[in-house]
């Protein structure tokens, strides 16, 4: 008799050996406690899988499926050497196939004689409550918006006071001084050129060149501001020196 509250038990029976068949290249074998013998062969280039079982009650009996991504291709009685309807003689085996170790093959076999595509141990080792709630938070934290996201990433309830001033302070240092740079060197350009037009679109550049920087670099959200400062200031330089010169 078959319990399925003895999976684990079940995942045991089942030992790697040599596919017998031609063309395939994956095997295993079990054998129950009342000497039925169940046997799978793999063949992973075509996707096609061979079950086989020998029931203890029927001696000399051998029955044979192939399965070929969910479709059974061929049932096959091969003591009598007739194709015959073979639902009854898997069914009463499903449980100990659906603890076979192998994903592949289950997946293959895509659920044929209600056999799980899925290992059974592997519901009963994964909390699937745990999963769905994680899934669940990830993907509302993907439509939070960036500055939130931001403002949660040093909020104090999420940290300690001193870590999150700390973190303000590197934030604050890091965005000062990629505006004084950015500035210093927009000057710089513009006493070369002088030209707003070129000056506008220096400070627009480098608008997007230091949210790139904290992007790439710092690993972290820009901050829309800094953005936004360089290219409202590039904007009016080149906006005055379109309409003006």
């Amino acid at each position: 008799m078959v319990y399925e509250t003895d999976i684990d038990l079940y995942r045991t029976w089942w030992k790697r050996t040599r596919a017998v068949t031609q063309g395939f290249q994956k095997a295993y074998r079990a054998k129950t406690p009342a000497g039925d013998h169940l046997q799978v062969e793999f063949n992973f280039h075509d996707s096609l899988v061979k079950i086989q079982v020998e029931p203890s009650s029927e001696k000399g009996s051998t029955y044979t499926s192939t399965i070929k991504k969910g479709t059974i291709i061929r049932e096959r009685d091969v003591l009598h050497g007739v194709s015959v309807p073979l639902k009854k003689k898997f069914f009463p085996f499903k449980t100990i196939f659906s603890c076979l170790p192998d994903e592949d093959i289950l997946d293959t076999i895509g659920g044929t004689y209600d056999i799980s595509k899925v290992p059974l141990f592997k519901f009963r080792n994964t909390p699937s409550m745990d999963i769905e709630y994680e899934t669940t938070e990830e993907v509302k934290e993907k439509h939070v918006p960036w500055f939130n996201r931001f403002i949660g990433s040093l909020s104090p309830k999420n940290a300690g006071q001193s870590v999150y001033i700390q973190k303000l302070k590197e934030r604050a240092v890091d965005d000062v001084n990629d505006s004084i740079l950015g500035f210093s060197i927009a000057a710089v350009i513009y006493f070369h050129f002088f030209d707003f037009i070129v000056l506008g679109w220096s400070l627009a550049l480098f608008g997007f060149l230091f949210g790139g920087v904290d992007w790439v670099l710092r690993d972290r959200d820009p901050l829309m501001l800094k953005i936004l400062l360089f290219l409202c200031i590039g904007s009016y330089f080149f906006y005055t020196g379109y309409t003006r010169f």
